[in-house]
């Protein structure tokens, strides 16, 4: 889909951003010269790890504690403009494991304690026996679980402890040089289940108790030799769910199991016929499972608690949900990307009811289609992070939402209000606590001011409407409102 950036409505922008006091604020511009390209957002111990390139070392591997001065390059793995394409952050052992090339060896399994020194190749294909290349990396049971690749067996199901010798083939399940190219790994109930091609059966459900006598076929979805094609996997009301695709008779439509072959069904056959809804996207969130799925005439929000009566799209809202993608559940809303009016996509969020859903969006921003570089939302700490372009001369950056989890915008307030509000310079606290900072961002995104609590003068910036953070030692924030400088 070709999107044209053009002015937004600036009444528009007003009218929806009053409903809410989320404001968007720029993570930090990566590449002055152009478009980071941020991506591959993982969380692992409160810190989020991804992709970016600055334009000068292509696709590296980032981290970020969430603040500007937070956010820098882990290491240049590849050196030089190509970028290692790292990809898969996970944690495992008190480090997080990622894939990247190095531009020499393909995919490797690196590892980092978040320090450039600590940042190292776990298991090099050069010291693994025939092992030419490895992708697709989960953890389970204590161990690795990935994709490799060597000329006898092709692409199959490996796994590893994190040495060398513990590090093995686990099944050929598509026997000889052919490849099952194992993928899409989801742990449901003690078991790990993934999409695999074998012989005869294409690409259908499997699972996985890690062990070679514990690999077997779930269900062929699609009987025969067409493809299941398993896709979206997520857990939520005691079932795994996932898009399916039954072939001619259904086409792609939510499934789910239990992990037997008589309880993996197809939900809901949302549009019927062999076209299928092509849902998407799936996450769990208020106990169901939440996608994006077409109705017969555009593409919708559904949500399911695993049987057809109980799977519906959520309606009403407005302005109306259109190609709503990226979900991602955080702190009691479910964050999301969609089109407004049609061309424009925001970030949007719901509560679950269609009162409580609607776009967020950036205060001066005039971008039309901010989030279409976005290809995902990630709940981290306190935070979403996302990739957005609100302002042109930025262009493609990570963005941050705070809604801090388990804390009602009501019961932020009730901890203290910053007073005078108007105020014509200086801010207080009643009861501040010791070591807090304050940290005043404007409606463009930018972090314009740090202080400590214990001295909050607001003077040095432009009149105008702010929102104020207050940011405990710990990196946790305790109280969040908007504030007017009027002097």
């Amino acid at each position: 889909m070709t999107m044209t950036r053009h002015l937004l409505s600036p009444l528009l922008a007003i009218l929806i951003t009053t409903a809410t006091a989320q404001v968007p604020t720029l993570l930090r511009d990566i590449n002055p010269s152009g478009d980071s390209g941020a991506d591959g957002i993982g969380c692992v111990n409160g810190l989020v790890y991804f992709r970016a390139n600055d334009g000068t070392h292509g696709m590296e591997p980032w981290v970020s504690d969430g603040t500007t001065a937070g956010t820098r390059m882990l290491m240049d793995i590849n050196p030089g403009s190509a970028g290692s394409l790292p990809s898969t952050f996970l944690g495992w052992q008190e480090r997080v494991y990622f894939a990247a090339d190095n531009g020499v060896n393909g995919y490797e399994l690196w590892s980092t304690d978040g320090t450039t020194a600590g940042t190292v190749v776990e298991l090099s294909i050069d010291n693994i026996n025939d092992l030419e290349s490895s992708n697709y990396f989960t953890v389970y049971n204590d161990m690795i679980v990935f994709q490799g690749q060597t000329e006898a067996s092709g692409r199959e199901l490996w796994i590893s402890d994190g040495t060398v010798e513990g590090t093995v083939l686990l099944a050929d399940l598509n026997p000889g040089a052919l490849s099952s190219s194992p993928r899409h790994f989801a742990e449901y109930d003690g078991l790990l289940y993934f999409a695999a091609n074998t012989p005869d059966i294409d690409e259908e459900l499997w699972v996985t108790d890690g062990t070679t006598e514990g690999t077997h076929l779930v269900k062929d979805i699609d009987e025969g030799s067409g493809s299941g094609a398993p896709r979206d996997f997520a857990v939520a009301n005691g079932l795994l769910f996932f898009k399916g695709d039954d072939g001619y008779a259904h086409g792609p439509e939510l499934w789910a199991t239990d992990g037997t072959t008589e309880g993996t069904y197809m939900v809901k056959d949302i549009i019927p016929g062999g076209n299928g809804s092509l849902p998407y996207g799936l996450v769990s969130f208020q106990d169901e499972v939440w996608f994006r799925a077409g109705n017969g005439t555009d593409l919708a929000l559904f949500h399911s608690d695993g049987t057809a009566e109980g799977t519906v799209e959520l309606t009403g809202s407005t302005p109306a949900i259109s190609y709503p993608e990226n979900l991602a559940a955080h702190g009691g809303h479910l964050y999301f990307s969609a089109f407004l009016n049609g061309s424009d996509q925001q970030l949007w969020s719901t509560d679950g009811t269609a009162a409580g859903t609607g776009p967020i969006l950036q205060p001066g921003s005039t971008v039309n289609g901010p989030l279409y570089p976005t290809d995902g939302i990630t709940s981290c700490g306190d935070y979403i992070f996302y990739l957005a372009q609100y302002d042109l001369g930025i262009g493609d950056e990570p963005y941050t939402l705070l809604n801090p989890t388990g804390l009602d915008e009501a019961l932020m307030h009730q901890r203290g209000l910053l007073y005078p509000n108007p105020t014509e310079g200086r801010l207080n606290l009643n009861d501040a606590p010791a070591g807090a900072t304050l940290q005043l961002t404007n409606l463009d995104g930018r972090l314009v001011l740090r202080a400590p609590v214990t001295d909050m003068d607001i003077s040095a910036v432009a009149n105008g409407l702010y929102l104020a953070r207050i940011v405990a030692r710990d990196g946790s924030v305790i109280h969040s409102e908007r504030v007017m400088l009027a002097r």
